[in-house]
């Protein structure tokens, strides 16, 4: 075997979904030993990346995956270094990429890097292929938006950040809630698997998206709505956490 590409499209029921995926994982195991013994080039395509790292191929190397599996995908392969910003990563001779049409920059990728440059240029210019893209963070929205959901706790942090998201905080989802920090922690923990401090974090940098997104509010503005007060470091949160300056977002998602 030269090179394995595993493909794996799935829906967005995210539990059925990870179920789905620890379920096929077993049949694409072999095939991933059979790649390993004869030193092939291993390549995984949307919801694939987490055969990869069932298997162990990705422990302590960078990798991407469909944007929205990265949370469920962060928390069960910790010593994956995840980047699910980018639509592709190569680490070695290991190859993952994020949803959809990102698999049109894995298979250009690949055809350069198996020297079949030429080929490539030619194939992107006969299929009208659209300009490379490295960052797959503009095409995320709340996956809440597409499912609704009936988990009571989960909406109500939902309703609160829509109708006050400049005074989130610890103090005032307690109060609202009627838990105290340490039970509230605890929810969000086992609920979301996540802390209430990340919690408001994505909440807010997911309102700068819509805002950067839609309208033409200056940055500095868009900083202040979403409960921030300086520009310079919401900035910079928003650099490492989307994967690219809110100016340069904003171009990209328009």
């Amino acid at each position: 075997m030269d090179l394995l590409v595993l493909l794996a499209m799935p829906g967005m029921q995210i539990p059925e979904l990870v179920a789905a995926l620890e379920e096929e994982s077993r049949h694409a195991a072999p095939l991933i030993a059979i790649a390993q013994r004869d030193g092939a080039i291993i390549a995984a395509h949307c919801g694939a990346g987490y055969f990869l790292a069932d298997a162990g191929l990705l422990d302590r190397k960078r990798a991407t995956i469909s944007w929205w599996l990265k949370t469920d995908a962060q928390r069960r392969f910790p010593k994956v270094r995840w980047d699910a910003s980018r639509v592709l990563i190569g680490d070695g001779r290991i190859y993952t990429c994020g949803g959809g049409f990102s698999g049109l920059e894995l298979g250009k990728a690949l055809l350069r890097d198996l020297g079949f440059a030429r080929e490539e240029r030619l194939v992107r210019k006969l299929l009208v292929l659209p300009p490379s893209r490295q960052i797959q963070t503009p095409y995320e929205f709340p996956l809440t938006d597409l499912l609704p959901t009936q988990e009571p706790f989960r909406d109500r942090l939902e309703t609160l950040s829509r109708k006050q998201l400049g005074a989130l905080d610890l103090a005032f989802l307690g109060a609202q809630l009627g838990l105290s920090p340490r039970t509230l922690a605890r929810r969000f923990s086992d609920e979301l698997h996540t802390t209430p401090g990340r919690w408001i974090q994505d909440r807010r940098l997911e309102a700068a998206k819509t805002l950067l997104e839609s309208t033409k509010l200056a940055i500095s503005e868009i900083c202040y709505q979403v409960g921030y007060r300086d520009t310079a470091s919401f900035s910079r949160l928003f650099n490492r956490v989307v994967g690219l300056p809110p100016g340069e977002y904003r171009r990209q998602s328009q």
